[in-house]
């Protein structure tokens, strides 16, 4: 049947379709529905407004549709093509939004009374229901109810509300002057129509009108209807699911008294020992749903509920329960379901409630632990110890081929459902480790002395989902234990430079040397000295008995269980870099076959358990097999690997040639991590003996490198793995590996694959480890080449290979035969592709781009330094140049002098730049230029003594004294300059040009100290106001690390003497730090006496100095800094002066950042005081006048704001060492606190959205409250425009935080959970549209959408 429908229907086009809604023929009828749809949708929504009598019988024939005669067409319907059933439920969406708002309440009336005569299907009227008050307008949160809304909810009141409870709701009689027919049976309450669509519908009125509920009326009703739902002992399985679902979402709007209400009855259903076992799982069933749906309500009344969920899982109920079984009683299956609904209940409680749930740590741990091992079919002497039970299994050498074990010859036991309490009592132990660890119950040693042990033991499970959980719950356990530690050997070359630097900067700057080369493989690593308490000491202790636990579910079967003993064990090395140093003959062939083709079977198994093994395949687990023997060979010694590396070499190079890319990819990683290890120096005058492996090794890199039908990361990390494997062996014992034809093919391979656009990046990276080599071998030919293609590289737009080609040339470039490459073509291509990277702003690329001309210069200096090349240093001069940058463009700048083509240089230095640019920096780079040139640039040092006494203009004077100041210190005693030259010029004030002449006294000083020193200390005398210009001097001198043990304790008299001073203060306090930095033995000791002195202000200075000393120092300085530095930080944190607490705060937070080593261990005893600080404290705010006003002043806020900033710094280096449920408990206050609080509040949220998205989610409707009242905040009429700006940043802040976690957390949150955060971002998204539409485009702009 064709139809036709216009663009723009009327009511006409309706009433055309209605006629053939009544035809014989069920073709018609079906598409008459259809087109009715297609017209609701394009119509315009007054279409029927204006058309009552069409509008009702519009609804009279689709009520009348539900209910078709024709039972041959609705039971084919049914079969093939149920769209004419659900077709009309469907048209009722639509409709409603066409219908007259006086006809809602008639529809509604129709489908609540009828009664189906054909149709096989019950659940049609509920779902018209449902459709009906899916498009009614609803209410939205924070904004008045519309008189739309108000019409839909007095429908749904008046009408649907009756039916629903079985009587008129008082909101109902009181809603209208028209009298209500009697409301006859509910719904609900006919047994016959009870199904799970019908308690949908109070679903649906709930999520839709559940603000506008009365809620001591119909709130009130609907839950004691639903109850009703749970104690008819007639209503299906599935109703009473359904019942707890809505009873969850009825949560959200119970008042407290209604909800204390509720759960004393549930309480006592609980108690009342007659209560049947079905009810007491629904009952457990809601309190878990609540604690998820309502965590901050429930919270404040959940401990009769905890105790009372505790004792269902009671030793004396337990006890009797196995002698009923004993003795022959068949109660498994009820008791089971009951005690797996209070675990489950218990869970809910661990995860949504974490901070009220304390008190019953020890009550939940015995509990949980009771329930892991509760197998009543299994017969287990329950008392044996763990060393009892390891020397039985000792002799149980079949134990691989325990059929009944294999999850695929399962325990076959229909009624068996003990298994489910077993597995729910591991996902609560789960939990407890998740939400408790950090911080808690791990430093505690409560998670390894109690927990552990038993979840090992439980790794004989027979029930593989439960077996699949309690390993995950010890591989969480293993991987809590090692979060906040940065083990050196991780940060590889794999990374780019930039993404090293930023690691290494977190770590402690007394890393040696030699730790620090582990990174690349360059020494075996050694067994790390275990600490002898701690985390760490617990899970060596426990390692023995968890690899030998793992070695016999390695021998088994079953695809899951091996997959997630292999991630274990991974997690295991990672965490004690290595560990396994003694078990290895225990586990490696086990693993070695599972990384091999034909170790597992062609079948998968997929499992939805969370045990780690989710969609565990054949596939899978020899990639996870493959990554435990990279990560072996990367953290244990290659003498422990040579037994077993044939092997292992023949299983990883047959993965490497996998169809499955990433199979081949994880192969090519653990190549390049073997060959680490057989080659020098880690495997130093033993490499011969794996001269046949290396080879093998490095044929499958060049294999996977050039294959052309490999997947591009398994070339791209194949190219990477053949760079590494020419690095290792370019020269000594190395060289004699390789031979030279084999080198020199995969050196062409490299520069080959430079020329390709997919693999180029990872050329770069590896053509920078062959050059990075002490003593890199390949010739000049080669060199030129790659260099030529590197400079081209350097102008492509993408910025990581351009970063990653200017490392490569510098490693390139600074090599002897690098250099010799170097002719006149690839000199001036360079030249060409280095000067554009000067002048871009990008300063990472400056610094190695001066050591690649550093190097240039050094080849062919009169051809590199032309006027292009002096033109663009004289223009990068006169930017703001970073310290970071400075040292490498001086060396440049001495290399340039010291070749003897800076005359020009110096030239246009003197005329172009002059007092352009910073005179400080203009100065330096003269002065070295001055030095360096050694009196051939055209000017000498006498010029400029002139220049800075003669000068009228003091920039041109501030210039001078800086020149004079640098070529005085690289002259160094040679140094014609008096401290007269400099002193003279300083000024009573600190001007810009009294400050020059101090920090150019301060640098001269420092190349002739003996000379210097004794001037400078003597003026300190009688200095007067010039006192703080003499000590810029000494900070300057301070700075450059000079030998000054002669005149360290008079500087430090002299520093103690002037911090009398206001102004003196600061800078006194940068050198008392930096003159411990220089004498730690001698300095140390004092600092932490002036920590003790009774002066507030002396106090003030030493903390300072303690900050400044963190940042540059070395081994010598650490091992004096560690025997102090916690009872320093511990001291200041808990100064009586409240001034000193919050300089002690940035302190803390800088000892945290940079000797992280020294701090982290200790962080249990320092956060308290931390997060104490951050609390509002009432005693500190006063109310003082302001004029005729009154206002409130917090004296404690500046020191709060430095406990949040602590807490923000601390996140982002110590995070795994913090209690997560206390921090976001200083969050969520943050919210509520002073403007710049909330600001930083938003960004640790941020953060912590991605860090722990669990945690997040649990607070979002507490979020969302705090959100909501700044974001509600009204100025007064009167405020400044400062308090307008202020409030509209904080409302910009709470909006970009929104839109952050909703995007983080989309799709997380489930049905009926945080309604407070859905009807918050609702609101939102309503109030705040044009807003939200700015932020997502500035966003955009940055390269970051959110949805």
């Amino acid at each position: 049947m064709a139809t036709s429908i216009p663009p723009n229907p009327t009511s006409h086009t309706v009433i055309s379709l209605l006629g053939k809604l009544n035809d014989t023929d069920p073709d018609f009828r079906f598409m008459a529905l259809n087109d009715l749809i297609a017209v609701f949708a394009n119509a315009k929504n007054d279409m029927l407004h204006h058309d009552y009598n069409t509008a009702a019988r519009t609804i009279d024939h689709v009520v009348k549709a539900l209910d078709d005669q024709n039972g041959e067409v609705q039971n084919q319907a049914i079969k093939c093509d149920p769209t004419l059933i659900f077709l009309s439920p469907r048209s009722l969406g639509p409709l409603v939004a066409k219908t007259p708002t006086n006809l809602i309440a008639p529809l509604i009336e129709k489908l609540t009374t009828l009664k189906l005569q054909n149709s096989v299907d019950n659940s049609v009227p509920a779902l018209a229901l449902r459709n009906v008050i899916e498009a009614l307008p609803r209410p939205q949160p924070g904004q008045a109810a519309t008189k739309e809304v108000i019409e839909a909810y007095t429908s749904i009141s008046r009408v649907l509300m009756p039916r629903l409870l079985g009587r008129t709701s008082q909101a109902a009689k009181a809603s209208g002057s028209v009298r209500l027919p009697p409301a006859g049976q509910g719904i609900i309450q006919d047994d016959a129509l009870v199904n799970a669509d019908a308690v949908d519908v109070i679903i649906e009125v709930v999520k839709c009108f559940g603000t506008m509920l009365s809620p001591q009326d119909e709130v009130q009703a609907l839950q004691d209807v639903i109850l009703g739902l749970l104690d008819n002992q007639k209503a299906t399985s599935a109703v009473r699911k359904k019942a707890v679902i809505a009873l969850s979402i009825l949560a959200v709007h119970l008042q407290d008294d209604q909800l204390i209400a509720f759960l004393n009855r549930a309480v006592a259903v609980l108690k009342n020992p007659k209560t049947d076992p079905v009810t007491q799982r629904l009952y457990l069933t809601i309190m878990g749903s609540m604690a998820r749906s309502i965590p901050h309500r429930f919270g404040k009344h959940i401990g009769d509920v905890v105790q009372l969920t505790l004792a269902f899982l009671a030793e004396e109920d337990l006890q009797s329960h196995l002698e009923e079984i004993g003795e022959g009683d068949d109660v498994g299956l009820e008791f089971s379901e009951v005690r797996e609904a209070a675990l489950l209940a218990l869970e809910a409680y661990l995860a949504s409630c974490p901070s009220e749930m304390r008190p019953y740590t020890d009550e939940t741990i015995a509990a949980s632990l009771r329930y892991l091992k509760y197998d009543p079919n299994y017969a287990m002497d329950e008392d044996e110890d763990m060393e009892e039970e390891e020397e039985e299994e000792e002799e149980e050498d079949d134990f691989g081929d325990d059929d009944e074990f294999e999850a695929g010859a399962g325990f076959d036991d229909d009624d068996d459902a003990s298994w489910k309490a077993r597995r729910c009592a591991a996902k609560a132990l789960h939990t407890l480790v998740s939400t408790r660890s950090n911080g808690d119950l791990l430093d505690s040693g409560v998670l390894y002395g109690q927990i552990a042990p038993p979840l090992v033991k439980r790794f004989d499970e027979r029930e593989e989902n439960v077996r699949l959980e309690v390993i995950s719950t010890l591989s969480l356990l293993v991987r809590k234990t090692g979060e906040g530690i940065i083990p050196e050997f991780l940060l590889d070359v794999t990374q780019s430079p930039q993404t090293q630097s930023r690691k290494r900067r977190r770590q402690s700057s007394g890393v040696s040397a030699t730790a620090r080369s582990d990174g690349n493989g360059l020494v075996s690593p050694t067994a790390e000295k275990i600490p002898s308490t701690g985390p760490r000491a617990d899970l060596a202790k426990i390692t023995p008995q968890l690899v030998k636990a793992s070695t016999k579910l390695l021998k088994g079967k079953s695809i899951p269980t091996k997959q997630a003993i292999m991630n274990l064990l991974d997690d295991l090395i990672l965490v004690q870099q290595g560990g396994l140093s003694d078990h290895l003959d225990q586990i490696f062939d086990l693993v070695i076959d599972a990384a091999k083709t034909n170790a597992a079977s062609n079948t998968s198994t997929s499992l939805s358990g969370s045990g780690g093994a989710a969609s565990a395949t054949p596939s899978t687990l020899r990639v996870a097999a493959l990554k435990l023997l990279s990560d072996v060979a990367k953290t244990h010694s290659s003498s422990l690997l040579q037994p077993y590396l044939t092997k292992m070499v023949s299983g990883v190079v047959s993965a490497a040639d996998d169809r499955f890319y990433k199979i081949s990819s994880q192969a090519i990683e653990t190549v390049e991590e073997i060959g680490k290890a057989i080659t020098p120096p880690r495997s130093q005058k033993t490499a011969q003996k794996y001269k046949s492996e290396l080879s093998k090794l490095y044929d499958v890199a060049v294999e996977r490198a050039t294959a052309v039908d490999a997947d591009a990361e398994v070339r791209q990390k194949a190219i990477h793995a053949l760079g590494t494997l020419l690095a290792r062996t370019s020269d000594g014992e190395g060289a004699t590996l390789l031979s030279a034809e084999k080198r020199n093919k995969g050196l062409s391979i490299i520069a080959d694959r430079l020329k390709n656009e997919t693999t180029r990046l990872a050329a770069v990276r590896a053509v920078e480890e062959i050059a990075a080599h002490p003593s890199p071998n390949f010739d000049p030919d080669w060199a030129r080449d790659v260099t030529l293609e590197l400079s081209a590289q350097v102008r492509k737009a993408n910025r990581a290979l351009r970063a990653s080609s200017i490392q490569a040339l510098k490693h390139l470039l600074v090599s002897a035969t690098g250099q010799q490459a170097l002719d006149k073509a690839t000199l001036e291509n360079l030249i060409e592709a280095l000067l554009p990277i000067i002048a871009n702003t990008d300063a990472q690329l400056h610094g190695p781009t001066f050591r690649i001309l550093t190097s240039l210069v050094k080849v062919d200096a009169k051809y590199v330094v032309d006027p292009k090349f002096d033109a663009a240093i004289c223009d990068y001069v006169q930017q703001n140049v970073v310290n970071a940058v400075l040292s490498p463009l001086l060396d440049l700048i001495a290399q340039i002098g010291q070749s003897g083509a800076g005359e020009e240089l110096m030239t246009r230095m003197l005329k172009d730049v002059g007092v352009s640019g910073d005179p400080s920096t203009v100065g330096k780079v003269i002065g070295t230029l001055l030095v360096a040139s050694g009196g051939t640039g055209g000017v000498d040092i006498n010029s400029f003594i002139t220049e800075a006494e003669t000068a009228e203009d003091k920039a041109r004077g501030s210039l001078a004294l800086s020149v004079l100041g640098e070529a005085a210190l690289r002259l160094g005693p040679k140094s014609p300059l008096k401290p007269e030259i400099f002193t003279k010029h300083f000024g009573d004030e600190y001007d810009k040009f009294s400050l020059t002449a101090a920090m150019a006294l301060g640098r001269a000083a420092a190349g002739n100290a003996q000379v210097y020193l004794p001037v400078i200390l003597q003026s300190f005398q009688n200095a007067g106001a010039k006192q703080y210009l003499l000590l810029q001097s000494i900070k300057e001198i301070l700075l450059q690390k000079t030998n000054i043990s002669d005149f360290a304790q008079p500087i430090w008299d002299c520093l103690l003497e002037a911090s009398q001073g206001e102004d003196n203060k600061a800078v006194c306090a940068e050198c008392v730090g930096r003159l411990a930095v220089v004498d730690p033995e001698t300095f140390i000791p004092k600092l932490d006496k002036l920590l003790g002195n009774p002066t507030p202000a002396v106090r003030g200075i030493a903390v300072q100095a303690l900050r400044y000393t963190f940042a540059d120092s070395g081994d010598k300085f650490d091992t004096v800094l560690q025997n102090y530095l916690i009872s320093m930080l511990t001291s200041i944190l808990q100064d009586p002066d409240m001034d000193i607490r919050r300089l002690a705060m940035s302190t803390f937070t800088s000892a945290a950042n940079n000797k992280p080593d020294m701090v982290l261990g200790h962080l249990n005893k320092l956060m308290p005081f931390v997060l104490g600080e951050s609390t509002v404290k009432p005693e500190l705010i006063r109310e003082v006048m302001m004029g005729p006003f009154k206002i409130m002043v917090d004296d404690g806020l500046e020191l709060r704001k430095g406990a949040y900033e602590s807490l923000y710094a601390l996140m982002e280096i110590a995070m795994p060492r913090i209690s997560i449920i206390e921090l976001y408990d200083r969050i969520i206050a943050g919210l509520k606190d002073d403007n710049d609080i909330r600001a930083m509040s938003n960004l640790m949220l941020s953060k912590l959205a991605v860090i722990d998205p669990q945690e997040t989610q649990r607070r979002l409707d507490t979020i969302a409250e705090a959100f909501r009242a700044t974001l509600s905040t009204k100025l007064k009429e009167n405020s400044v425009k400062q308090e307008y700006e202020k409030q509209e940043e904080a409302a910009r802040s709470v909006l970009r935080t929104t839109l952050l976690l909703s995007d983080k957390l989309k799709g997380s949150v489930g049905s009926g959970q945080c309604q407070v955060w859905s009807a918050y971002v609702d609101w939102v998204n309503k109030d705040f549209d044009r807003q939200l539409r700015q932020l997502r485009e500035e966003n955009d702009k940055i390269g970051h959408k959110y949805a």
